[in-house]
């Protein structure tokens, strides 16, 4: 009945579709009617303003970048990619993140060729690269990369390249095709009357050396998978295939050379062909995700600048040793933990402990590694400890963790690998016995025609090819599959745990007006909002600014306070603006969500401080709870805060909880979870979560950590990204499920067929292929044209 329910609520459709990037346009607010969010508004308006709408035509947008355009960052490590080629012409290599169709290619290429000084691009988009050439004192490539970054693409250093694994796995794949092409026309001929002299000597012979070379090239994949499981006593699913391929080859063999029957070589080496294609399916689907998305380069292109000897040199985090002094220029990354060394400044610790407001540290303090300088000044720091010394950071920054475990839906694969592989030997055994007392010299050929015919196709290509359908429909959905288990571990879920800072937050803030200022004090409020980066005062400029003034600036003795206001001195008056104790006015609205401002201590202003909440997000929580899943919302960010986003998404206040470090997060995660439980977070302190979970999912693309560690991400942070890996994962499981009782029920008619002796290769070589098809056709016609459903 709870599946029934669920299939209910997500068939909610809409007829609104984005214009950029054609998903659903959310029913809430947040976004212009004709697209999904600002970010895609954003793209639009952009491709529009050079030209480049025919990026529609080329079929892009689906499944392109989408969302809020990331702001370009700082490239410090571009110096170190240039390679002079001579007469004035440079080469550079780039890592280019979102790279998708034809339509991606045109667009960069047409951006490139509009650049004076540009000489050539070379787009590799099967793995997310481009090679640039320019002559360097006419190029403006930061000009360039920045309109690149807005379109939603990401660069960074070059770090991928085509995994060994996946070409030698196309390789083995084309030889075993190749091979079982020319198996079938030397069998063609034994089928058509040619049962003996020296030619059918000879193609026998050559079908026998087909499906050993087959068996030799292709069925290493399976047996060291097969054995690697073994060893750690779990019965993997190459475990039936290795499995048959060894005996049916086996079996084929002996009956070859004693001529007591007749072999199934042709059988065997399309068998391995088919099963090679099933596997590069499956294994294609996971890296084509994973070459849309940025390396994970953790630390290693980190830089910051270390004064030494009076002078500023660029380093590497690694190289920070204890005792350096380091300057962090506002938006700086601090990469080691570090103690303030002058004044006061405010740090961002958003990506280690959510909280959506700069901390406030004064001179002698301890800050964190992670935190970034939210100030306006550059600041200065002297380094408590190197990289691997510094705690989170270090522990954050190693390489992904394995995203690949089965744990609960593992142990029905393994019951049925046990099942499997137990009754089809039982019978064979049995059947051979059997057929000892009935006809001793037809035993081993019935034997081998059981092994033979129940070889586990389903599982083998149809499989493969539902986890390939599967993927991509989430793909045009805007969500990356980035593990094998995800879609099988989806369907088990039952516990949906949600980050709140830039996850159902934009991570901005804006404000509500509750006592306007008065006309005459309008300018030294603007005046005093605009000359902080505070995001209460960008949010107080954007709610009583006009669009593109810009505040003039006032005399006076300006100061701010991180974390706590700004204070202006006039010879007229004191005006103060801030929390409520710092402003020290008359009563008012109480908590970490109010801002006043004061005139000589008399409240002149008061402002509600709220956080945007990402479009859709509301009702996608909505329809998760009304299909029986448990939504829980968690941040480091103030009780106050998380209680005020859980009353506007319609979690229940007990599931609703903050002032939670990274660890507390992992340990609610892990205590929650009984292997049904998904995190859904951006920030590095949702890393330690991510390994508790059973299923992990991020919107942050650009973060160096979690895509690595997540089991999908969501391009553009899509309120909806939760819910379609949830069902498609059920629909996914639906489908294997059918297949293999068909494949069942074609097991138990082939076994018959050969326990009773009425096998023979030629019924074989025609049974497996139109099993094959059968179940191929099913898989295709259950997940085609699978709407994209709200």
């Amino acid at each position: 009945m709870q599946r029934e329910q669920q299939a209910t609520v997500f068939a909610t459709d809409t007829d609104a579709t984005c214009a950029h990037c054609g998903l659903p346009v959310p029913a809430a607010g947040g976004a212009p009617a004709r697209f999904c969010c600002q970010g895609c508004a954003a793209v639009h308006a952009l491709l529009t303003e050079h030209g480049l709408t025919r990026f529609y035509d080329l079929g892009g947008g689906k499944g392109c970048p989408v969302g809020a355009p990331p702001v370009p960052q700082r490239r410090d490590w571009l110096a170190e990619l240039e390679h002079d080629l001579g007469d004035g012409r440079t080469r550079l290599v780039l890592d280019v993140q979102g790279i998708h169709c034809a339509a991606c290619v045109f667009v960069l290429q047409e951006l490139w060729r509009r650049h004076d000084g540009a000489l050539q691009i070379r787009i590799n988009p099967a793995i997310g690269q481009a090679e640039l050439c320019y002559r360097r004192d006419r190029m403006a490539l930061a000009r360039f990369l920045d309109t690149v970054e807005r379109l939603g693409y990401r660069v960074a250093p070059p770090r991928k390249q085509a995994a060994a694994a996946d070409r030698g796995l196309l390789v083995r794949t084309g030889v075993c095709v190749a091979l079982a092409m020319n198996a079938m026309m030397f069998a063609s001929t034994e089928y058509f009357g040619l049962r003996e002299g020296p030619a059918f000597d000879l193609f026998r012979g050559v079908s026998f050396a087909l499906a050993t070379v087959a068996v030799m090239v292709g069925g290493p994949v399976f047996f060291r998978a097969a054995w690697a499981g073994l060893r750690r006593r779990v019965l993997h699913l190459d475990l039936p295939i290795a499995l048959g391929i060894a005996v049916a080859w086996s079996g084929s063999t002996v009956t070859h050379l004693s001529g007591s029957g007749e072999p199934y070589f042709d059988t065997v080496t399309i068998f391995v062909a088919l099963m090679l294609v099933g596997r590069y399916l499956q294994q294609r689907a996971i890296q084509r995700n994973r070459d849309y998305l940025l390396a994970d380069d953790g630390l290693e292109h980190v830089r910051v600048r270390r004064v030494r000897r009076g002078a500023l040199e660029l380093v590497p985090a690694q190289a920070i040793a204890p005792g350096d002094v380091l300057l962090l220029t506002p938006g700086d990354l601090l990469p080691v933990r570090a103690r303030l060394l002058e004044g006061h400044a405010a740090f961002s610790l958003d990506w280690i402990n959510g909280e959506s407001e700069p901390r406030a540290f004064a001179a002698g303090d301890v800050v964190p590694a992670g935190s970034f300088q939210a100030g306006r000044r550059p600041v200065r720091v002297e380094a408590a400890a190197d990289v691997h010394g510094s705690g989170l950071l270090a522990l954050l920054a190693r390489t992904g963790v394995e995203r690949d475990d089965l744990r609960a839906h593992g142990r029905f694969w393994q019951w049925w690998n046990r099942l499997y592989v137990a009754a089809v030997l039982t019978i064979a055994a049995a059947a051979g016995a059997a057929w000892t007392f009935i006809d001793p010299s037809r035993a081993v050929a019935v034997t081998v025609a059981i092994l033979v015919v129940t070889c586990p196709c389903a599982i083998g290509i149809a499989t493969p090819l539902a986890f390939d359908l599967a993927t991509a429909a989430l793909r045009r959905r805007g969500v990356l599959v980035c593990s094998s288990g995800l879609l099988a571990k989806a369907r088990h879920v039952r516990k949906v745990v949600l980050d709140k800072t830039g996850t159902v937050t934009w991570g901005r803030l804006r404000v509500t007006v509750v006592q306007p200022p008065p006309p005459e004090l309008r300018g030294v409020l603007l005046a005093m909002a605009a000359g902080s980066n505070h995001p209460v005062s960008r949010a107080i400029v954007a709610a009583l600014a006009k669009p593109g003034a810009v505040p003039l600036p006032i005399d006076g003795d300006l100061d701010e306070v991180p974390g706590a206001g700004i204070a202006l001195r006039t010879d007229a008056a004191t005006y103060r603006l801030g929390s409520p104790r710092f402003c020290r006015g008359a009563a008012g609205p109480a908590g970490r969500g109010a801002c006043e401002f004061t005139e000589d201590g008399v409240v002149r202003a008061r402002f509600l401080v709220h956080e945007d909440l990402r479009a859709g997000f509301a009702d996608e929580v909505a329809r998760l709870q009304a299909a029986g899943y448990e939504v829980h919302l968690l941040s480091g960010d103030h009780q106050a805060k998380v209680d005020a986003i859980a009353r506007e998404l319609g979690i229940d206040p007990v599931r609703a909880r903050g002032g939670m470090s990274p660890r507390d997060k992992a340990a609610y995660v892990a205590r929650l979870d009984a292997d049904d439980t998904l995190m859904f977070g951006d920030g590095l302190n949702d890393a330690p979560a991510f390994e508790a979970a059973f299923v992990a999912g991020t919107p942050a693309l650009d973060s160096p950590v979690l895509p690595a560690r997540a089991d999908f991400c969501s391009a553009g942070g899509r309120p909806d990204a939760v819910r379609a890996v949830l069902e498609y994962g059920t629909r996914f499981s639906s489908v294997v499920s059918t297949t293999l009782r068909l494949g069942l029920l074609y097991n138990a008619g082939a076994v018959a067929l050969g326990v009773t002796g009425h096998m023979t290769p030629v019924l074989c070589a025609v049974l497996m292929p139109l099993g094959s098809l059968a179940l191929i056709a099913h898989v295709t016609l259950r997940l085609r044209g699978v709407r994209e459903e709200r």
